[in-house]
């Protein structure tokens, strides 16, 4: 009997049209498979990074309230250190950072903010960076430095460290 009459007869689809109908489906979806992994390179790329930050001093006064964008990096003392940071969420693009400078009492605090400009972009950050060390420095600037270990003084501040000795 041809398939035609199969089909009128029964009311259903021959044996080997189904197949041809099955294998088309398949080759249809490794067809589709390839799209829908390309389709995931377009997705919008994060808009920040999470790294452990260190933040070192060279200024010769405690400093307090140190916030970066937003997050709060606690207290250092005079050419100090906050210890690690763990988990801050740095966004791309230009950062803020504001500090209080202390003192022993009957010094006036003063509420400062960095006079540069820091700005981050992924271009800045190798694939393996798992750090970040923040530099403040006496003229009022900071520097941000990414690294794969952790963090340790920058050429500048070694300088200065070396200077006050």
């Amino acid at each position: 009997m041809s398939e035609w009459k199969v089909k009128h007869i029964t009311g259903k689809k021959s044996l080997p049209l189904a197949r041809r109908r099955g294998a088309l489906g398949l080759l249809g979806l490794g067809f589709l498979v390839p799209l829908v992994a390309c389709g995931r390179e377009g997705r919008k790329m994060r808009d920040y990074v999470m790294l452990d930050v260190e933040m070192f001093s060279y200024v010769d006064r405690v400093i307090v309230d140190i916030i970066f964008d937003g997050t709060d990096l606690g207290v250092m003392n005079k050419y100090g250190g906050t210890g690690l940071i763990t988990g801050v969420r740095i966004p791309f693009g230009v950062q803020t950072l504001t500090y209080t400078l202390g003192g022993p009492e009957g010094v006036i605090r003063e509420n400062k903010k960095i006079r540069n400009t820091l700005a981050v972009s992924p271009g800045q950050i190798s694939k393996d960076a798992q750090y970040a060390g923040l530099h403040l420095y006496p003229d009022n600037t900071a520097e941000i430095i990414f690294s794969e270990s952790m963090p340790e003084r920058t050429v500048r501040g070694r300088t200065i460290m070396d200077a006050r000795k």
